[in-house]
């Protein structure tokens, strides 16, 4: 049975790239932005996000994020986003990208508040996060390594490891080696944007530099026989993301653009939202573009799910719980 929009959207969902700065409504960026005197591009909601090209994207994001100046302003950030996610997609758990380096908010204080949201969101609507700390590349290799330390020596539960995003042009993953085998040595979980347009090096560099377990987005690998073989015998599990995907293949039909050649190849890829509300999108649409676009079974569908959970972070008897919970969805549906 092919699976309907409906469906799509109710199945119990895993997300696994999701920025918490592009996960802010509009409405919310304003609101903040002049609560703390920010200055944005625009204060109309409608127009703050529209961007051409991914330096104008960065600009909004970079505005975004300097509004964001106290712990409750990311508490309540934290919170919005996963009652949308819940509302929207059946969000059931999400591993959320911070990058404390855009905000001028001590680290401890800045992640207290994340927390915090967590926390509220998972009592009141049975959504689990947790808290990826990730290094914005067109910085220093120096400010990554302090980073790292701050994220090693403030250490929580809630962080699973540390991720590597931004301008792909702007920071190859060598020179981010130092920084990442701290976190190795730490025992920090790896990830790193790569790949998203075109320089499919970055993405072996950051399994083989970096040591990385997972990647997100890394589409560019789709232009290359071999990367696919090496990527698929290295067991790498894609962070991929529908919607910003066809934003940065812009002409491509749905059918033809690297996400859905990824998931045709079998190569482990779990659909996410990356910046839902500055994308138009959320984690239960991007379901229902990938599954109408590739036509889906139910079946298929929940195989998808499956898959997010299997490229999780989350120890091995949560997945088995949320697998279950997945998997009972055909029997109920």
């Amino acid at each position: 049975m092919r699976a309907d929009a409906d469906f799509l959207r109710s199945i119990p969902k895993v997300e696994l790239h999701c920025h918490l700065e592009g996960a802010v409504p509009a409405t919310t960026a304003i609101a903040l932005a002049c609560k703390n005197g920010i200055i944005l591009p625009t204060y109309d909601p409608e127009l703050l996000y529209t961007f051409a090209d991914l330096p104008e994207f960065l600009t909004v994001y970079r505005a975004v994020c300097a509004s964001m100046v106290t712990a409750r302003d990311f508490a309540e950030i934290a919170y919005a986003a996963q009652e949308e996610g819940v509302r929207t997609g059946n969000l059931r758990y999400r591993e959320l990208f911070v990058n404390p380096t855009n905000h001028h908010v001590p680290y401890p204080e800045m992640l207290e508040g994340i927390i915090d949201g967590l926390r509220c969101a998972e009592e009141d609507f049975g959504v689990v996060g947790r808290v990826i700390p990730a290094i914005n590349r067109e910085q220093s290799p120096s400010m990554a390594r302090e980073l790292v330390e701050a994220v090693i020596e403030y250490r929580r539960d809630e962080v699973l490891g540390i991720g590597l995003d931004h301008n792909d042009a702007l920071g190859p993953p060598e020179l981010f080696v130092d920084a990442f085998q701290v976190a190795a040595n730490a025992g920090l979980r790896r990830t790193a944007h790569a790949g998203e347009i075109d320089q499919r090096d970055q993405v072996i560099d950051s399994i083989e530099l970096l040591g990385c377990e997972r990647i997100d987005h890394g589409y560019a690998v789709m232009s290359d026989p071999v990367a696919v073989e090496f990527v698929r015998d290295a067991g790498t599990h894609f962070a991929g993301c529908w919607s910003s995907c066809a934003w940065f293949h812009p002409g491509l039909p749905q059918h033809s653009l690297p996400i859905a050649a990824m998931l045709r190849a079998g190569l482990p890829v779990s659909i996410n939202s990356d910046d839902p509300p500055m994308f138009g999108t959320g984690i239960g649409n991007e379901y229902v573009l990938a599954g109408k676009t590739l036509g889906w079974t139910r079946a298929q569908a929940i195989q998808a799910a499956v898959a997010a959970v299997d490229g999780s972070w989350m120890d091995a008897s949560d997945k088995a719980a949320l697998r279950r919970e997945i998997e009972d969805v055909m029997h109920t549906a």
